[in-house]
């Protein structure tokens, strides 16, 4: 199956073909990254603050195969962990998984890239996320028996929970905003990593059906503030693997 394919026109509706919503995202140029800050009043006072870890090997084996496992602590809200898998055909994912609770199918589109997943969310018990990122908690007792059958009857690869070591954590902020120009809701993510490097992406989702249109007006939208949109779009799950694999 093919992971990616341009993200316009009928093009778009092809490659997000049994998916439910597409997340549409544009990675902002690092220099226009303040810019972008005050165009869209983003205060870091109002931002959700997150922590983000993701479990992996050092040399990424289940990221290069298209299995993330992340975990996310929430400030003033529920923390969660999330198995996920991309690319997935959609009509291959049984119907008894789609009616799941936290269960989502998905398509993500990134410059001009798109890519659908499916993943499996659960909620997290305070504290208990930290404590397997330290070591005081086996990993394996994170995901639910859900998760873990998801990832059993999906995953390309049988995954050996004892070579996984915590990635993280990576430092978020997300802000939820409305613009006059664009119909959407739209949503701000900044990801501090340890270096000081900050990732900003911007975005929207919608349904399937509206995803060719919404594209071209967020794009435009964009492009209208002087935002770069055409510029390495990086995605900030693999820019922040990177980062702490190397660090291992």
């Amino acid at each position: 199956m093919t992971a990616s394919a341009p993200a316009t026109g009928t093009t778009l509706e092809q490659a997000t073909a049994g998916t439910r919503a597409v997340e549409i995202k544009f990675t902002i140029r690092t220099d226009q990254q303040l810019h972008a800050v005050r165009l869209f009043e983003l205060e870091r006072g109002d931002g959700e603050a997150r922590e983000v870890y993701f479990f992996d090997t050092p040399q990424l084996d289940l990221f290069r195969q298209g299995v993330i496992l992340r975990a996310r602590l929430v400030k003033g809200g529920k923390d969660d962990s999330t198995v996920k898998i991309r690319p997935v055909d959609p009509a291959k994912i049984g119907d008894d998984w789609k009616k799941r609770s936290g269960f989502k199918l998905e398509a993500d589109a990134v410059g001009e890239k798109v890519v659908r997943s499916a993943s499996l969310s659960a909620e997290q018990k305070a504290g208990e996320i930290r404590d397997v990122a330290t070591g005081k908690r086996d990993l394996r007792k994170l995901f639910s028996l859900d998760q873990e059958s998801f990832l059993a009857a999906y995953a390309p690869m049988k995954i050996d929970f004892s070579k996984l070591k915590p990635l993280g954590p990576v430092q978020v902020l997300r802000w939820r905003f409305d613009q006059d120009d664009v119909p959407y809701d739209l949503t701000a993510e900044e990801w501090r990593l340890p270096d000081g490097k900050d990732l900003l992406e911007v975005s929207i989702k919608v349904e399937r059906e509206e995803a060719a249109g919404a594209r071209e007006i967020f794009e435009t939208f964009l492009r209208g503030l002087g935002l770069d949109t055409e510029g390495a779009q990086e995605t900030k799950t693999r820019v922040a693997l990177e980062y702490f694999a190397a660090k291992l």
